[in-house]
């Protein structure tokens, strides 16, 4: 993950995008690993751009 505040956005934004379309591939199965595991990182880096502000 990156300190810089920039390149954590840019981070962030490709992880929705991919979740995004894992969700799909899983047919919205929200529980499945594949999508849990991306919403968990996901989650930390959100969380790692709080703290920054």
């Amino acid at each position: 993950m990156s300190s810089d505040p920039s390149r954590l956005e840019e981070e962030i934004e490709a992880l929705k995008r991919h979740l995004a379309q894992v969700v799909v591939k899983h047919q919205y199965n929200f529980g499945h690993p594949d999508v849990l595991a991306i919403s968990q990182k996901l989650d930390s880096y959100i969380l790692e751009q709080m703290k920054s502000k």
